[in-house]
């Protein structure tokens, strides 16, 4: 259920940034106009990745009864996956907004490749 809800969101969500996109001009959209841009793009792709991810993990757990290297994997529930996704979609919006700003360097991305980590270390903690 869960799922098909983050569809109908993400697909909502991709439609409403569209209309934006092609409706306004960026210098005339205003604060509130990029605010809702950057949130649109941010659900986007977190409903993308968490049914990417959830996908992927589906076919690693029927992988899973045929390998023993693989049985000893912990397989996430959706709602973990969904946590995962919506640390690490924060990471493309990150580098957006450094790029809007000035721009994206090795040491920036290193920076932002850090905080995902630091993030998803703390997701594994708290999910527990």
């Amino acid at each position: 259920m869960l799922a098909k809800v983050l569809l109908l969101i993400g697909l909502v969500s991709a439609g409403l940034l569209l209309l934006i996109m092609t409706t306004y001009e960026p210098s005339a959209v205003g604060a509130i106009g990029i605010l809702a841009v950057f949130f649109l793009g941010y659900v986007i792709i977190l409903c993308a990745l968490t049914l990417l991810l959830w996908t992927i993990i589906q076919l690693i757990k029927r992988l899973k009864a045929r390998s023993k290297a693989l049985s000893r994997i912990r397989s996430l529930t959706f709602r973990e996956t969904y946590y995962y996704s919506s640390v690490i979609a924060l990471a493309p919006i990150v580098l957006i907004g450094l790029r809007s700003v000035g721009g994206i360097g090795v040491y920036e991305v290193i920076l932002v490749f850090l905080f995902e980590v630091l993030a998803c270390v703390y997701v594994a903690k708290q999910a527990v």
